[in-house]
């Protein structure tokens, strides 16, 4: 009986303290969120860059931050995927 009793407190403090630090983080979680760029726009940033022909845009879905792959037929025929940070507008390669 009393390891029980022991169990289920550590449980709840356990529970405690994770509550304690989902409310820290509400800026973070709202940071993540919040894109300031969509398809269209990630679309364009990639054109400017890159001078070939959109194929397919598409926003990644994942539990960070907000990512859009972007499908691009390159001049000499090779087809490259570039990915925009939704939040950032930054272009990348993987």
């Amino acid at each position: 009986m009393y390891k029980r009793c022991v169990l289920v407190g550590f449980l709840l403090l356990s529970l405690i303290s994770a509550n304690a630090n989902a409310e820290n983080m509400p800026g973070r979680v709202l940071l993540l969120a919040k894109a300031s760029y969509n398809v269209e726009h990630a679309v364009k940033k990639v054109k400017k860059r890159y001078q070939g022909k959109v194929l397919k845009a598409e926003k990644i879905k994942s539990k960070g931050p907000v990512v859009f792959k972007v499908k691009v037929l390159m001049p000499g025929g090779r087809i490259k995927n570039v990915y925009v940070d939704g939040t950032s507008g930054d272009v990348f390669e993987p």
